[in-house]
């Protein structure tokens, strides 16, 4: 609301969320304000207020993350519950995930409060035509409380052969403990900004030159008591005096900031944007803490020209590039110090034993360390033809990224036992491409759209610290960045005699996989893993848009994709717990000479001969998934007004509604190689949107 000189706007929303688990005791809530003043004081004064405010208040199962993944390694033939109603005790530590999902386990709430308070000026000075200043200050604060009850629970063993049901404590704590923390993160920024445009004739000039600062601290403490006699009171001072122990930090940072731009225009065809940043941060020692990173861009709308006049089926047409530099300070401070940890649990002394503070030092300080430093160069094209039956925009880029922070400690032996300081010292380059394709058309009543997107990029490290006798086959320059390194599996040993006549590694048996001896020596062993470009970043993404209007209906659809990825997995079979059906029933069984997979690795640690790290387990994760479909309707004008409102609409859509993929096992997009990946929900919404 508001008149002319003086607008407001408050909005407000509230969530309220269940657990995903039957009977859970997950409550999830949220609540937000927004709010906004503007004021126009005279004819060259504008002022803004703007607050924003949320809550987050969460209760969950004190093992909620937990129970979520234990429930993948249940022994499958043990029921959740027994045929009295007893839980039954999972596979071990009384890990029953249906249980876990409840407040039997106790209770873990987190609330979250999150405030943004702004306020903002826009003068023009009425001295100089088109000069102007603006700025404002921002304050934001975030605090999170953090309240973890944690509860033993009871779950049964049943013993067959008595018919007993034989209690069993879950939890690995034998009474209730607790966990308390607090933190907040309050944060300022000032932003001054001194601003000019002026046209003349033809030509059109703006600029600016702005500073800013910024401050931020970063507190918390933590406290934690345990044997409780009694789960009725969960405070601090119900706990056991023994053993108790607290924490806290505090951390603070600040950045100051140059910049400015120069933009260049010449009858709306010709453009020219130079702009430039001199930023300092506090992470960097004296006489590193500022950079300097310039940029240009420059644009040609071609048809503009006036020999593009009479060439009707070009309605935009637009060449533009672009290079320039940016700076990164997210890095941990004070790297050019000699830095010590102050023991919390210290080292003991006498007898009796009384512990004391110890000092542990560090890496060693490197006082040259600075900006990280990425240069990105674009080449693009945008294009309209035949009023909108094809559109066109193709961007090919380049970014070297330098002065990457990395340590030495490929290049030195481990048995040095030195901690090496980061260095600038790595270089990495992605190239890729951008294109869109859309269509569009309006015909009478009914209307479409159809936008497809897609990019492609490859990056490749360029630099980075390696000892000089490595392999070739494992060096990590020259390949992707994240490449990781894999033995070659050449397939699966079926008889002792293909085992006699070949390269193994030590206790390889019948069933065991086969690997490639890359360094020849006649044995497998470390040295023959050699680096893999194949990493889960996809390196194609791709997208598709569809909408369709009729009248007052409309529907939309969204779908979205990725290639050129891959996941590895480690699969295991350990005694009775539940694995991938695939994977155990083609695993390799005595005598089979046919088995899709070799014998199962028994332990979840990459050491048995088949749960080698190889490209065997890598999978292909490419996918295409329905990410969004909508359907809504807009009820006529004329019904509406007859009840006081601007519009009614009512939707109903869906998300993620099916993917085509081959990886089977797990989600497509699981970056976890034991599939610890929250999986995907599909979600429905039926809504009315009012506006009065």
């Amino acid at each position: 609301g508001g008149n002319e000189n003086v607008k407001y706007s408050v909005s407000g929303s509230y969530t309220n969320e269940g657990s995903i688990f039957r009977d859970g005791s997950l409550k999830y809530k949220t609540f937000s304000l927004r709010s906004n003043i503007d004021a126009q004081i005279n004819k060259y004064l504008k002022v803004g207020v703007d607050f924003n405010g949320a809550v987050n208040d969460g209760d969950y199962p004190a093992y909620s993350v937990t129970s979520t993944f234990g429930a993948l390694k249940q022994i499958p033939f043990i029921p959740v519950y027994w045929g009295n109603g007893y839980p039954s005790a999972g596979i071990e530590n009384g890990e029953n995930p249906v249980v876990m999902g409840t407040s039997l386990t106790g209770n873990l709430n987190t609330q979250t409060y999150n405030y943004v308070a702004k306020g903002s000026f826009d003068l023009i000075i009425p001295w100089v035509k088109g000069l102007g200043l603006d700025g404002y200050y921002a304050y934001n604060n975030n605090i999170v409380l953090d309240k973890n009850w944690q509860n033993p629970w009871t779950v049964y063993d049943y013993n067959k052969a008595n018919n007993t049901y034989i209690p069993k404590l879950g939890g690995r704590i034998l009474a209730p403990q607790l966990t308390q923390s607090f933190s907040q993160s309050p944060q300022t920024l000032v932003n001054l900004r001194l601003k000019y445009e002026v046209e003349l004739g033809d030509h059109n000039i703006s600029t600016f030159v702005a500073a800013e600062q910024s401050n931020r601290t970063v507190s918390s403490f933590s406290a934690f008591r345990k044997n409780y006699i009694s789960s009725a009171i969960d405070e601090l001072f119900a706990g056991s005096l023994v053993d108790q122990s607290t924490g806290g930090g505090r951390s603070e940072t600040s950045r100051e900031n140059l910049f400015g731009r120069v933009s260049y225009g010449y009858m709306d065809k010709y453009l020219v944007d130079f702009n430039y940043r001199y930023d300092g941060s506090s992470n960097f020692p004296k006489g590193k803490q500022f950079g300097f990173f310039p940029g240009v861009s420059a644009a040609w709308r071609v048809s503009q020209e006036n020999f593009m006049k009479n060439v009707d089926f070009v309605n935009d047409l637009k060449i533009r590039g672009s290079v320039g530099k940016i700076g990164n300070d997210a890095i941990a401070a004070f790297q050019d110090q000699r830095l010590y940890t102050l023991g919390n649990t210290g080292m003991s002394f006498g007898t009796p034993a009384v512990a004391s503070n110890g000092l542990i030092a560090g890496v060693t300080p490197n006082p040259n360390i600075t900006w990280e430093v990425g240069t990105t160069s674009n080449i693009g094209l945008d294009a309209s033809f035949w009023r909108g039956l094809l559109g066109l925009t193709v961007d090919i880029f380049k970014q070297t990224r330098s002065n990457i922070l990395a340590t030495r400690d490929l290049a030195i032996p481990v048995y040095t036992g030195l901690l090496l300081p980061n260095e600038n010292i790595g270089t990495v380059e992605n190239k890729g491409i951008e294109i869109e394709l859309s269509h569009a058309k309006v015909i009478k009543d009914f209307s479409w759209r159809i936008a497809a997107n897609m990019s492609y990029s490859h990056n490749n490290v360029i630099s980075i610290s390696e000892a000089k006798n490595v392999a070739a086959w494992k060096k990590l320059e020259g390949h992707v960045l994240g490449a990781s390194q894999y033995y070659h599996a050449l397939g699966i040993f079926r008889t002792q005699e293909e085992i006699n006549k070949s390269p193994v590694y030590a206790g390889t048996k019948v069933g065991d996989l086969q690997y490639e001896d890359k360094d020849g020596n006649g044995s497998i062993t470390a040295n023959d893993m050699y680096t893999m470009d194949k990493t889960n970043t996809p390196e194609i993404m791709f997208g598709l848009n569809l909408s369709a209007n009729y009248k007052s209906f409309s529907l939309w659809a969204n779908f979205a994709g990725a290639s050129n990825v891959w996941q590895y997995y480690h699969v295991n079979a350990r005694v009775a717990i539940n694995q991938l059906e695939d994977v155990i029933v083609n695993r390799y069984t005595p005598g089979s000479m046919d088995s899709k997979y070799p014998k199962l690795p028994t332990l979840e640690t990459m050491t048995e001969v088949s749960g080698l790290k190889s490209d065997f387990w890598l999978k292909n994760s490419t996918y295409g998934r329905l990410k969004t479909l909508e359907l809504s309707y807009n009820l006529p004008q004329e019904l509406i007004s007859r009840i006081k409102m601007q519009s009614l609409r009512v939707y109903l859509n869906g998300q993620n509604l099916f993917t085509v993929d081959n990886v089977n096992w797990a989600d497509p997009e699981n970056t976890s190689n034991t599939s610890a990946y929250y999986p995907q929900s599909k979600i429905y919404n039926l809504g009315i949107n009012l506006t009065f």
